[in-house]
């Protein structure tokens, strides 16, 4: 339990997806920009990110290692990631039609982002055991979207604040960004 806790915790913030990483940078600076969107995003991806990760997993362990077809693995991973986005789509127009229409593009933009590609990729090449690579899925997701709704609360705060003229913007983003996955960096030795 011990190792499935520290595996998460590690992935969540000291490995964190996003800012240690630097997958899926993109959705993370893109659905940032309000609170309420930064919400829906992140537990979308978080959500996408855990099923397709796994589902990934079983599918290399199972067919694409035994049969040798490991050059497939981007492509399939790609499909299986779309795919899921696809049905947690429809599952979500008929349960939240307002947040789909505001939502759209991102949403769609879901099934090929990076982080989820990311993640599965580096769990089926750390040497994990599947419930140590089920611990490293969930801590990932737990911190992009940490990350995500952290970031979009910070970037309300900034557009308010009394930034010079020649740091308001993406600058401030970018420097507020880079500072906190200084102090991500930080918590290393502590996990």
């Amino acid at each position: 339990m011990t190792d499935f806790l520290s595996i998460l915790i590690a992935a969540a913030v000291v490995n964190n997806v996003v800012l240690v990483q630097f997958l899926g940078v993109s959705a993370f600076y893109a659905g940032s920009n309000g609170l309420k969107n930064a919400i829906e995003i992140a537990l979308l991806s978080a959500t996408v990110l855990i099923v397709a990760s796994l589902t990934n997993l079983l599918l290399t362990k199972t067919i694409l290692a035994p049969l040798n077809l490991m050059f497939l693995q981007l492509i399939c991973f790609v499909a299986v990631s779309g795919s899921l986005t696809v049905l947690i789509f429809q599952w979500l127009r008929q349960k939240f039609p307002d947040s789909l229409h505001r939502l759209h593009l991102h949403i769609i933009l879901v099934g090929g982002n990076s982080a989820v590609i990311g993640i599965s990729i580096l769990n089926t090449r750390n040497g994990l055991s599947f419930t140590e690579n089920i611990a490293n899925s969930i801590g990932a997701a737990v911190g992009f979207a940490l990350v995500m709704i952290g970031f979009a609360a910070l970037r309300q705060r900034l557009d308010t604040a009394d930034v010079p003229q020649s740091f308001r913007g993406p600058a401030i983003h970018l420097i507020s960004a880079g500072i906190v996955a200084m102090c991500f960096l930080g918590l290393a030795g502590l996990v």
